[in-house]
Parts: structure tokens; sequence; C-alpha cells
């Protein structure tokens, strides 16, 4: 049974990071060893996670909602929903181990509670005062609602002694309104529920035309047809990220594939259906209208319990689309919607897994048209090397040469374009999503040799070592930094060196390589500096995802 329970953990642990890594505020922990720090992030993300549904929040929204820290009065966080007059708060326990819920924590979650309803603002529970002008206006409203949520992983169940002090707190504070103050433990079987599919959309039902439909009816029943793109913006508009619990991701906001998306839908409104890819749902079943009869021209069929297990790019694309004024009116989307009646235990979570990773096409498998590629593959089995710039592909070994990947970064870092390098570093599919336009023809083009491209792949590996050794000396944030920073700090090791010399087949590359590794480790020293003082509070992770952070760090470290 533990072997089982520690696999779930797992489990639920990569859904938290999944779902929360960037929204998480780890800066005052960020000088404790990287164990710990993971114990402080599945701590606050079960935090995050039992407000993404209880309050029905998104994870950026949740993630914001985290309160836990050394002045929080044992109160992990707090979400006030003025829409619905609620003020919840949260106390979680990531219990790895045998341990269970103790007496202390949950009275300490008691006191702070009351000391909030009393409106007690004191040092003990400083990370709880930016709530503090909204709880005190919702709790001058009568119709307003406490609700206190424990969340656990532990491995037993709460103790009749915290129960009794529960029911003792319930009945003290119900006194006088009897549904004034709840109390809810989510256990490791609910955290596990909700980890696994954000909750099903129990509350998501459509109705939708479908047009120039047709019918599976078995093994399983499905139906499919064209959908016109202002209804599917408008799903977005009124259910969000709610519509894709059972996806593997929700709606990445800015990339280049969905910038992709909506310029389609902008400019080739008539080409979308044969230009995208298609929506898959699941339901827990549908029904067709009788208006239209039998006619496949069109019919509106009614959905129960709606998941979209593909095509949340698509989705969250049109609705960004149509908020931003694009006219939909002719663009349509290939629908695919399966019905769960009569599948078998299991079918929903495999439908969702092959619908995402059956031999799908990256966009790295594109670069395979680009005729510059195989004339680098054939320039570098003339110095002797090996490059491999298609999927599958034998890896060739660091000595022997080097792949389409590294070449990419490298080249992005080597580009003189911080944007580069930042895509390099957080989205290097975005860098190969057109082999016709920018930013893959400033990488790759009649001028790219396999001699430069080889030369400034070393060099990245030199630099990429140093500091991995550095690394390996340091603790905390300033660790962190020296992980994270690699992308920048090879773009301002290349800025100081001599590119266009790189190009020669006979360049001194040991004496670039030291003066490289020299280079990186004097920017690293700088940069952590620099953040020490300007970003003392930000998770280094995500400093290096931005292009605004770095072009600011850019510029201090000279």
């Amino acid at each position: 049974m533990a072997d089982s329970r520690e696999l779930l953990l797992g489990r639920i642990a990569s859904r938290l990071h999944e779902l929360f890594d960037g929204s998480i505020n780890l800066a005052d922990v960020a000088t404790k060893p990287d164990a710990d720090q993971e114990q402080f992030f599945l701590t606050r993300a079960l935090t995050a996670l039992t407000l993404l549904d209880e309050a029905e929040l998104k994870p950026e929204q949740a993630g914001a909602c985290v309160t836990d820290g050394g002045t929080d009065d044992g109160i992990d966080g707090v979400f006030v929903d003025e829409k619905d007059r609620a003020i919840y708060f949260v106390q979680s326990k990531w219990r790895s181990g045998s341990g269970g819920v103790q007496l202390n924590d949950f009275t300490r979650f008691r006191d702070g509670v009351k000391n909030i309803l009393s409106l007690n603002w004191t040092d003990e529970n400083a990370n709880l005062h930016p709530w503090k002008e909204k709880i005190e206006a919702s709790l001058k409203d009568i119709d307003t609602r406490i609700v206190m949520l424990l969340s656990h992983t532990a491995d037993s169940e709460i103790a009749q002694n915290i129960r009794t002090r529960i029911n003792d707190f319930l009945a003290e504070q119900n006194k006088y309104l009897g549904d004034f103050l709840t109390f809810k433990e989510i256990d490791l079987a609910n955290v596990a529920h909700i980890a696994r599919s954000r909750t099903r959309a129990t509350n998501i039902d459509l109705s939708v035309l479908l047009r120039e439909w047709g019918l599976l009816a078995q093994p399983y029943r499905a139906v499919y047809g064209a959908v016109s793109a202002q209804d599917i913006a408008k799903w977005f508009d009124d259910h969000g990220n709610k519509l894709f619990v059972e996806n593997l991701r929700f709606v990445i906001e800015k990339s280049d594939v969905n910038e992709g998306i909506m310029e389609t839908a902008a400019t080739v409104p008539e080409s979308f259906w044969y230009f995208n890819n298609g929506i898959t749902a699941i339901c827990d079943s549908f029904e067709k209208q009788p208006i239209g009869g039998t006619a496949t021209s069109s019919g509106v069929f009614d959905l129960k319990k709606v998941s979209v297990i593909n095509g949340a790019q698509t989705i969250g694309s049109l609705g960004r689309a149509k908020a931003g004024g694009t006219n939909l009116e002719n663009v349509y989307v290939h629908v695919r919607i399966i019905s769960l009646v009569g599948t078998p235990e299991g079918f929903a979570s495999g439908v969702t897994r092959s619908n995402n990773t059956q031999n799908n096409l990256n966009a790295v498998d594109f670069v395979s048209f680009d005729p510059n590629q195989d004339r680098i593959r054939r320039e570098a089995a003339q110095i002797g090397l090996v490059y491999s710039f298609r999927r599958g592909e034998a890896e060739p070994a660091p000595s022997d040469g080097f792949n389409v990947r590294s070449a990419t970064v490298a080249a992005a870092c080597a580009s003189g374009d911080l944007r580069y390098a930042v895509s390099a570093k957080r989205y290097i599919s975005g860098l190969w999503d057109n082999i016709k336009k920018e930013p893959y023809t400033k990488i790759f083009n009649s001028g790219t040799t396999a001699v430069y491209l080889w030369n400034i792949v070393r060099i990245m590996n030199a630099v990429d070592e140093v500091l991995v050794a550095r690394a390996a000396e340091l603790t905390g944030r300033e660790k962190l930094i020296a992980v994270h920073a690699n992308r920048f700090i090879l773009f301002w090791v290349f800025q100081q060196i001599d590119l266009a010399a790189l190009a020669a087949a006979d360049v001194a590359l040991e004496g670039v390589k030291v003066e490289c590794e020299a280079l990186a480790l004097k920017c690293l020293d700088a940069v952590t500096g620099v953040i020490a003082v300007t970003l003392p509070d930000a998770y280094p992770g995500n400093i290096f995802k931005n292009q605004d952070r770095q072009a600011e760090l850019l510029k201090a470290v000279g």
C-alpha cells in the first residue's frame, strides 16, 4: 500500500507542477535547499488546487491567493468571492510520510480565522493584510459566508479530538446564523480526484449547431461536423479553462502557434477549416434536437458534461481573436464529439492521451523541408561530423557532431536579438514555426554554415558546463540564477566576442572557449548582483522567461 501511495503522491505532484509552475511565489524560500523548496511548492500548490476547485478559479488566480509563509497565522490561502459573497480560508498539509494532521495544525488555523473575523490585524497575520480591504468590506455584508478548507495528503483521517474542536468552533460561529461558517476536509482521495481531472466539468452543458454533420453509432456513439467559430469563441467566453479540465494542458496565453491560429482566422477565414486540426470533446451523453429532422445539412445537439480533450489552443485563440475585434462570421471549425455512454473504464483518459500524443507533428518536423538543413548536413559530413535534424535520427555524441536543437539554441543566442534567445529558453518551437519567415530565416539561411554552427555549439557546451559546475557550488537563489540564466548569459557572452571569426574552420577555438568560460562567470556574478538589488523577491525561473526583465538586466550588466 505504501508503494501505491507514494506513486499517487508523485502523480499528484506532477499535476501540481503542470498547473502552477510560475504561479506560486517561492521568493521567501529561495535560499533553502532544493528539497525544501519542493516541499514548500507542493504545500502551496495544494492550497491553490483547493481554491481552483472550490472557488472555481483559474490556476494563475489560485496561485495568487496563496498566503503561506512566516506570518500567515495558520492560514495558507485566502480568496474573497465578492460575487457569491463568500470568503475562503485554506490550510494545506502536504504529507509524504505516515504523519497525519496534528491538533496544533487545526487550532492555529482556527485561531487565525478567529483573528480575521475579529478584524484583529497583527504582525502574525501580515501575509493576509493585502486582503484586508476586501475581507472587511465582505464581512460588513450579512449574506457573506465563511468557508474553511483543510486540504491534506495524510494517510489517515482527522483524529476525533480534532473533529470535536471543529464541531465546537462551528457551533460557536453558527450560533446566530446557522450557515455562516462551514468546514470541509479535502483528504488524499479528494485531492487525487481534483488533481486528476481538475474535476469533471459537471456544470458545462452545451447546445451545439453542427453543419454537415455525421454520426458514428458503433462501437461508441460520436458525432462530428463544422461549427461556427463565433459559437466556439462564446464557449470560451462563458466557461474559460473549465472546458479543458481533462485536457493535458490549458490555453497557452501567448505562443507563435496561437498567434498563427488568430492570423488565419483574420486573414483567410474561408480556409480556416482546411488549415486547422479541429477540436475533439468528450461528454457524458448527447442527443439531437428534433428541429431539422434527419437532414444532415445542420442539426442542434445537446451535450451533457462536456470536456474538450484536444483543441484548447484553437478555442482559446478564437476567443482572443473575437475579443480583439476579428470578424469570425465566415470561420468554421471541424468538431468531433464522443459520448462516454457504454464506454469501458479508462476510455476517457485513453482517448485524451491518444488524441494528444499519437504521432503528432512537432514544429521541428517542418524544418526538414528547408533545403538548408540538408546542405548543413552535407557540409558537416565533409569535415567528419554528424548533423541530425529529423526526428527519429540517431543523436551524435557531443564529440562527433550536433543536432538541430543545439544548433538552434546556439544560433538564437548568437543572433544579437534578445527575443530569439528568450524563445530558445522558453519556447524553442516558436523558432521553427515558419521556415519561410523570421526568426527561423535569421537563424538558418543560405549563409549559415556547418562550421559556424559547430563552433558556436561547442562554445555553448563549454559555457553550459562551467555554469553547471558553478551552480553545484552555490545554494538558494544564487544557484537558481546560475541554472536559469544560462541562455541569457550565453547571449551576453556572444556579444563580447568576434562571431564572424567563428565561421573559419581554422579558428583557434580552444582559446575562444577559455575566454567565453571566463566571460560567462563574470556575467553570472554581475547578473546575480543586479537581481539581488532590483528583483529581490522574483523567482529566477520566471525572470529568465521574461523578455522585458532580461532587457533590463542586459542594460544593467552592460
